[in-house]
């Protein structure tokens, strides 16, 4: 038997893991499969239909790397500290490497309708002003930030999808700068995030099954649909259509017993997993 876990707007499933898991959680050492499938399933689990007010993304970068994490995560921490005084709604950061071992930050930040700052005309710029001020010493300059709004309510996760679905192995979740000896929290989050709880449903195999091939033509539709609307000749095209074709390889495997039981986690709405594990033949049993 298998378990579907169905999430607002993202899934999982598998066989299950016959061998003991959990435990207290050792020193974090830079990305590992375990923390990029826990924050997946956070990113999956936002209610985004309920994300209110002001959204902006915002990337933030160093000139200079701090010389251990505990500088960083005292700089990461300040941070929050200042949105928490400024009364945002709610933030989301995500911890990379650039190709020199510095780290940068991934966020999105939220404040309620109506905020105002004296410093910026958003909370995106304001975010940038208030970093440049805390990263002085490391040399963080205008022109090494980026902001761009967050527009609908999905918005927030098209922003962050790209850097949710890297795996280990990206060269930006590669190792950590030199002379540290650990990397520290590599993602969070903060203020108030509407999330649900998913629905795991009971599969038997070959409903299983047919729901793997469900959802990769499902995923091969929406990275075709995606791949037309970009302009031709674009490396975005380029990317777009490297990622057609990863999706129509996504259940390939050349090991025959691992093929039968491999599992699988992708950005398909909860509701439609529902309805694919029906066309299944799921029998309509949920673990509590």
């Amino acid at each position: 038997m298998a378990t579907l876990k169905a999430y607002p707007n993202g899934g999982s499933m598998g066989r299950g893991n016959l061998a003991p898991v959990g435990g207290p959680r050792g020193t974090v050492n830079g990305w590992s499969k375990a923390s990029v499938r826990r924050h997946k399933a956070w990113l999956y689990s936002v209610e985004t239909n309920e994300l209110d007010g002001q959204g902006f993304g915002v990337t933030l970068t160093l000139r200079q790397t701090p010389a251990t994490h505990s500088d960083w995560m005292a700089l990461v921490q300040r941070l929050q500290r200042a949105f928490r005084e400024a009364g945002l709604t709610r933030w989301h950061w995500v911890v990379e490497w650039q190709r020199r071992g510095t780290p940068h930050l991934h966020l999105a930040v939220y404040a309620p309708e109506g905020w105002e700052s004296p410093i910026s005309d958003n909370v995106g710029r304001w975010t940038v002003e208030v970093w440049l001020r805390l990263a002085t010493q490391y040399g963080a300059a205008t022109v090494g930030q980026a902001v761009v709004p967050i527009t609908g309510a999905e918005g927030w996760l098209k922003y962050l999808s790209k850097h949710a679905s890297r795996g280990v192995a990206h060269y930006q979740r590669q190792g950590m700068p030199a002379g540290w000896s650990k990397s520290g929290r590599l993602w969070g989050h903060g203020g108030s995030w509407p999330t649900a709880e998913p629905v795991s449903m009971v599969l038997d195999d070959p409903s299983f099954r047919r729901v793997r091939r469900l959802v990769r033509a499902y995923v091969v539709a929406e990275a075709r649909a995606a791949a037309l609307a970009t302009r031709p000749g674009s490396a975005e095209e380029r990317r777009a259509w490297a990622r057609v074709s990863w999706a129509r390889r996504m259940l390939r495997c050349n090991e025959p017993g691992l093929s039968a039981v491999r599992g699988l986690s992708e950005w398909v709405p909860g509701p439609v997993l529902m309805q694919m594990a029906l066309m299944a033949g799921w029998a309509g049993e949920v673990k509590s």
